[in-house]
């Protein structure tokens, strides 16, 4: 899309509210004409009356002036409202728009939480402002110089062209910023995006800063992005002096001009000195009018550089995302079985797949477990298995209900999903808990969760129970505790498919077993699906997956494995072989 192309597309988001917005925006331009209108017409009688001695005249000039005012004051006043009533509306759309686009985004793009905050709050606002700061200013001082240029042109044909001469050179010496601008424009956003970037990764890194004493280096690094801030900010200062200039030098040519040209019409032919009293509001609208077109045609630029940021991110998200009540690709059958065939998978931009050839049956009400090494893909597939990545062929079923990105919600409707960074959000515990239910849920539905997932108790014990702030990212409580509440959560959303990523790696012993005797029992009307690194935990599980390098090396039941003599005794083994030196470890 080249710059035009943007630039309309960022007006289709006052199409809802265009006429109010056109009415507005034509109400509040006419300002730039009818001040000068209104100068001219009063300079003009009161020069009459001065040289005729006519004291009458002035006051009905001056009571003409405030009538004149207060009307165009009025129209201006409500051509404000509707046109800056309109351009929030259109920024509040274009903010969802990005704000849908991020959530239906892929989890690659999610992850960059810190450009996505920094495209949200200043892309869009900069955005909009080809609507609201640079449009309306832009159209309203052309349509003052084209009619003050009319006006000039009605009341002196030579005059209106010298004054026109003069317009154009100021608008010609304005435009010459304009691409060093857009430039200049640029380089701010990704400059401030990269500043926003940075200060997420130290505020959510704070604690790993303060242990390793990198205060100073976290210091430096975001002062190095607010230093090409600063730089950024010295260049656009810079040619901001030089436009003031060129506005400063247009007045005083203005002036010059009007009354030069004036003066010699008035002793070479019979053009009185109240026509020129007359022409000089409207030089001086003509020439500030010229020159302020200039300067908000280079201020276009670094909007539509927003503009393309934010439309990128819209354009990048290809697949429409249905509600589950309105799949038309849903072919449901009450089962609950997983049938994953010949499955591959590579992160975007990846050179090689993280997952390959994955062909496995998991049976319903069966408790699955994925085993391997650091790396060997497990989180992944589950990821893959719940619907995270929005990706066509990916051979995936439930029950005869195919995997497809246009049926994402429906898919992600059967499984509950916990993870090991147990994210919790800032709202009470029983907000969080209640957070992944479908369909009605009650107190009693949020606490039977939470008895089952052995957080009961420890709510119980606060004082405002399961109204207290979870704090940001869950900061108000333990490790062990947040994990305890997110997998309420998933017990809540009364799911088929359970998935648990690593989900006790934070709990104690106690806890652990107390927790995994629960997601055994789960399986009785539960497909269960885990991965852990304590191995002894899964044991009784119907199946286990063992990964390695994305690849399956081998599955079955823990008995057959460990008569397989292959990898999962060796990894069997070395974690028995670490629980033991753990327990036995000298102080």
């Amino acid at each position: 899309m080249n710059d035009i192309q943007y630039f309309k597309r960022t007006f289709t988001y006052i199409k809802s509210y265009a006429l109010r917005y056109w009415i507005g925006l034509t109400l509040y331009s006419s300002q730039q004409f009818f001040i000068p209108l209104i100068n001219s017409v009063f300079f003009g009688g009161v020069t009459a009356a001065i040289l005729s001695k006519n004291m009458s005249e002035i006051y009905n000039s001056i009571i003409l002036m405030v009538i004149m005012f207060c009307a165009v004051l009025a129209l201006v006043g409500v051509g404000a409202y509707l046109y800056i009533v309109t351009s929030s509306y259109a920024e509040r759309d274009m903010s969802i728009d990005l704000f849908k686009a991020f959530l239906k985004s892929s989890v690659e793009n999610l992850e960059h939480s810190g450009e996505g905050i920094a495209k949200l709050n200043t892309d869009v606002s900069v955005a909009t402002n080809i609507i609201s700061d640079a449009f309306a200013p832009f159209m309203s001082n052309v349509l003052a110089a084209f009619l003050s240029t009319i006006a000039v042109l009605t009341i002196d044909l030579r005059m209106g062209f010298g004054v026109f001469s003069i317009g154009t050179l100021i608008f010609l010496a304005q435009t010459k910023f304009a691409k060093p601008l857009a430039t200049l424009g640029k380089a701010q956003l990704e400059t401030n995006t990269n500043s926003i970037k940075a200060l997420s990764n130290i505020l959510s890194g704070a604690l790993t800063i303060r242990a390793y004493n990198r205060q100073d280096r976290s210091l430096i690094q975001f002062d190095n992005e607010n230093g090409k801030l600063m730089k950024i900010s010295f260049k656009r200062a810079f040619i901001g002096m030089w436009q003031d200039l060129i506005t400063t030098i247009q007045g005083w040519l203005t002036i010059i001009v009007t009354f030069s040209l004036g003066g010699w019409l008035v002793i070479t032919s019979d053009v009185d000195f109240s026509l020129i009293m007359m022409v000089l509001p409207f030089a001086a609208a003509v020439c500030s009018a010229m020159s302020q077109v200039g300067m908000t045609y280079a201020g276009l630029y670094p909007p539509l550089v927003a503009a393309k940021r934010v439309f990128q991110v819209i354009d990048s998200v290809k697949f429409d995302i249905k509600d589950v009540s309105s799949s038309d690709e849903t072919v449901w059958n009450g089962r609950y079985d997983i049938d994953i065939n010949d499955l591959c998978f590579s992160y975007k931009d990846a050179v090689t797949n993280a997952l390959s050839n994955i062909t496995i049956n998991l049976g319903e009400n069966k408790m699955i477990a994925f085993i391997g090494k650091s790396g060997s893909g497990k989180s992944t597939l589950l990821r893959v298995l719940t619907g995270m990545y929005e990706r066509n062929g990916l051979n995936m079923k439930i029950g005869d209900l195919s995997f497809s990105p246009s049926n994402i919600k429906e898919w992600r409707s059967h499984f509950a999903y916990v993870d090991q960074s147990c994210k919790l959000f800032d709202v009470s515990i029983s907000e969080n808990i209640a957070l992944g239910a479908q369909g009605e849920v009650n107190k009693d539905h949020v606490k039977e969760a939470s008895k089952r997932a052995f957080a009961h108790d420890f709510i119980s014990e606060l004082n405002e129970g399961y109204e207290t702030a979870c704090g940001e990212k869950g900061s108000n409580f333990s490790g062990g505790q947040k994990q305890r509440i997110a997998i309420a959560r998933a017990l809540c959303r009364r799911a088929p498919v359970l998935v648990f990523d690593e989900a006790t790696s934070a709990l104690d012993p106690e806890s652990e077993r107390s927790i995994m005797e629960t997601i055994k029992e789960l399986r009785r009307d539960h497909t269960i699906l885990i991965t852990t690194h304590n191995l002894g935990t899964i044991a009784t599980a119907d199946k286990i997956v063992v990964l390695d390098n994305g690849r399956i090396a081998e599955q079955g039941t823990h008995e057959q494995l460990i008569n397989k003599n292959g990898l999962y005794k060796k990894l069997f083994k070395e974690s028995q072989v670490a629980k033991t030196s753990t327990l036995h470890v000298k102080p």
